[in-house]
């Protein structure tokens, strides 16, 4: 089974269950990948995320039911909201007009979100003229020592990674220089998964701001230490301001992985910081390492 096959897998499912209660897990279990990966490559081969997805696919269809004689508040909790009001809300934010005015205007045709196919040429289409090769490394285990937390990533609703990660940072830089002989000058981003029994919520995960060390020794108060095991990395070098880091994690997930022959390792994935980065540039540059087989 193919990659794109993989997401079209779970497209389908949901297509199949689209009005029934949906759960991340079992969606991302017909794709294969473990719910750790699974919501960043979906969001990056569709350009939604699995909720907004599902939300805007169940609105669509509802369309269709408002030409009928049903009840508002049936089609709307058949579309998954618990109120007709909550429906009016998304239905008038997605189409620009209430249900009982779409229905009073003679079901006039309005711009429908269509079920996705996931294709190459669908691929390349959306990431048109962006191209990056990466570099592939084998990393031998290391150590590592600096500030952690656990976040919940930007593709899920509950997301604080925006708040986290940022202050975070403030906070290690500032300490930086209390960890006793590092490796080197660079500075890493440690994303990686938590156990179920860790997490306070389905998608929190664990994000360090450290450096490499060549053994634990002293710890600084409040830091923390992690061995990361050696494996098989594709590195990307995002070049230009941070802000559109998003953009090269959404090329890599739904444009280079699907066509690499790669697989998803389950790890951490990694950002590496030396002397080109500059967060105040144009020309900064920095490192990003995703876990493959």
């Amino acid at each position: 089974m193919t990659f794109l096959d993989q997401i079209q897998n779970a497209i389908d499912f949901i297509e199949a269950h689209l009005h029934d209660n949906l759960s991340l897990d079992e969606i991302a279990k017909q794709a294969n990948f473990s719910r750790w990966h699974f919501q960043m490559v979906f969001n990056s081969a569709v350009g939604e995320t699995v909720k907004d997805y599902i939300r805007k696919r169940r609105l669509s269809e509802s369309l269709e039911d408002l030409k009928t004689d049903k009840r508002i508040i049936d089609i709307a909790l058949r579309a998954g909201f618990e109120s007709q009001e909550a429906y009016t809300r998304a239905f008038k934010n997605f189409f620009g007009i209430t249900p009982g005015d779409y229905r009073k205007s003679g079901s006039k045709t309005h711009s429908i979100f269509s079920k996705q196919k996931i294709t190459m040429g669908y691929l390349d289409h959306l990431y048109k003229g962006f191209n990056m090769q990466p570099v592939f490394i084998t990393c031998e285990e290391f150590i590592v020592i600096g500030l952690g937390s656990p976040m919940i990533s930007i593709l899920s609703p509950e997301k604080n990674n925006h708040i986290i990660v940022p202050r975070l940072w403030r906070q290690f830089q500032r300490r930086k220089a209390e960890i006793k002989e590092p490796l080197n000058q660079n500075s890493y981003g440690i994303c990686m998964p938590l156990a179920q029994n860790e997490k306070k919520s389905p998608d929190e995960c664990y994000y360090m701001a450290c450096v490499k060390v060549s053994d634990v020794g002293e710890i600084p108060s409040g830091m923390v230490s992690k061995v990361i095991p050696a494996g098989e990395y594709a590195v990307f070098t995002h070049k230009g301001v941070l802000e559109k880091v998003d953009f090269t994690i959404n090329y890599i997930y739904g444009s280079w992985l699907p066509k690499s022959g790669k697989k998803l390792r389950m790890a951490a994935d990694l950002e590496v910081y030396d002397h080109r980065f500059d967060p105040e540039s144009d020309n900064s540059e920095f490192d990003i390492y995703i876990p493959v087989e």
